[in-house]
């Protein structure tokens, strides 16, 4: 190819603005690069937090609040002793968090005060509710021969096995049980009518298995979805004459709550008839979830939930989410605000079939903290550095801030900085979790 650039002579003078704007280029792309760089190797996320303007599209701090349940405050005006909490869930591991208050009156009462920071998940944060019982539908069978079946959250004695026998019950699906795990279940009525079924009883009818609830058959939406709940063995077949006294309702039963599905390219979570779409790689895997427990579903199973907004690392874990405590051997389900402890093992296999998500409780027992100095230059302005080597042993993405005022005292603003450190370590951990991530989403 012909070349007449070489041919091109610049005068000495445009030939010093050349290089002279080469180098300057080749700077410029140099300390870009680099700041690129170091953003991704050493991650640096900002939460900022505007009391003046609370709705501002621009607070990136999205869940500060206030300990006793007060709405918080839209003039940064805090009481005697009121504390502030904050939870943060920013995805990385970090070396340590920076606080920074700016206040507008009483500055002593922001100075030399104490902020403290632990790390769980939310959810775990979540006050404890009555231990769990054997899920409806379970039918169990103690040592000395008896036999109940939980219904309506109820205990129900079967009066004699005939019973069992005439109601075509399968003495298989029967999970053998001690005397003491019945106490987690109130007592109900014997069960002692051979000519009807009680709640919540599972029929297989056809291709299709149906749970019993006030004289309908609520379908499942689907074999797999079933297969979440309950083992195949525990329904009674049934012929389609049964459908003449038990009709069929028109709602359908999903999947156990806190199932992990995909469909077509994404990842959902079902929960109380909803889907949450997951939003990335990185949300799924900083919730604690594994990639071997998601089911592939199709588009009617999918269909039959209420899709929802994207779900991100800053929300809770949805309701059935079951948590496993591997150092004290403790679960936990998630209900309506409340984790529910599971007692035993022989509870936990009358619910969800999924792996659970391990945690560990004594993240919310830890703390790292700092006291509030002022800022050099600016009286309003105080600030502090938590340390947070500790805390990144204990599984969990959600850090919550704490900080009381012992005086009344009025706040502008309220940010929080989570920084690593510039460390060969700290590269290290970073590299390895970009080639996970890339793992990951060629797996997805």
């Amino acid at each position: 190819m012909l070349d007449l650039t070489k041919e091109i002579q610049l005068e000495p003078i445009f030939r010093k603005k050349y290089i002279i704007a080469r180098i300057l280029l080749h700077v410029i792309f140099f300390i870009v690069a680099f700041f690129v760089l170091y953003n991704i190797l050493f991650a640096v996320v900002t939460l900022d937090f505007s009391f003046e303007n609370p709705i501002l599209n621009k607070n990136t701090n999205l869940n500060p609040h206030i300990s006793t349940g007060r709405e918080l405050p839209k003039d940064g005006k805090f009481l005697a002793n009121e504390t502030l909490l904050d939870n943060a869930s920013p995805i990385g591991e970090f070396s340590k968090a920076s606080v920074t208050f700016s206040s507008t009156e009483n500055n002593s009462a922001v100075e030399n005060i104490s902020v403290t920071i632990n790390k769980s998940y939310q959810a775990l944060r979540y006050p404890t509710g009555s231990p769990l019982g054997f899920k409806n539908g379970s039918l169990l069978t103690t040592p000395d021969g008896s036999y109940y079946m939980v219904s309506d959250g109820a205990l129900r004695k079967f009066s004699n096995t005939d019973t069992i026998v005439k109601l075509g019950y399968p003495k298989s699906a029967f999970l053998e049980i001690s005397k003491d795990d019945l106490k987690y279940n109130r007592i109900g009525n014997e069960i002692n009518d051979t000519l009807s079924y009680p709640n919540d009883t599972i029929f297989a009818i056809g291709d299709t298995y149906f749970q019993l609830k006030d004289g309908r058959l609520f379908p499942f939406i689907s074999v797999q979805a079933f297969l979440t709940q309950f083992d195949q063995t525990i329904a009674i077949a049934k012929s389609k004459d049964f459908f003449q006294t038990n009709p069929v309702a028109e709602k359908f039963i999903g999947f156990a709550d806190g199932t992990l599905a995909s469909y077509d390219v994404s990842v959902y979570i079902l929960s109380k008839g909803k889907s949450y779409p997951i939003m990335n790689p990185e949300t799924f895997l900083a919730m604690g979830f594994k990639w071997e427990d998601i089911i592939p579903i199709n588009q009617n199973e999918l269909g039959a939930y209420e899709k929802q907004k994207q779900f991100t690392h800053n929300d809770p874990h949805p309701d059935g989410t079951i948590f496993f405590d591997e150092k004290n051997e403790k679960y936990f389900l998630i209900e309506n605000g409340k984790k529910l402890p599971i007692t035993n093992q022989s509870i936990i296999k009358t619910y969800s079939k999924q792996k659970p998500v391990i945690i560990n409780t004594e993240g919310l027992e830890k703390f790292s903290s700092c006291t509030l100095k002022k800022k050099l230059f600016n009286d309003g302005t105080f600030t502090c550095d938590i340390p947070l080597e500790d805390l990144n042993n204990f599984i969990g993405n959600d850090y919550q801030i704490k900080t009381t005022f012992p005086n009344a005292t009025k706040l502008s603003t309220f940010s929080i900085k989570f920084s690593t450190p510039m460390t060969w370590n700290s590269m290290r951990n970073s590299l390895s979790k970009i080639k996970t991530k890339i793992i990951n989403r060629q797996t997805l």
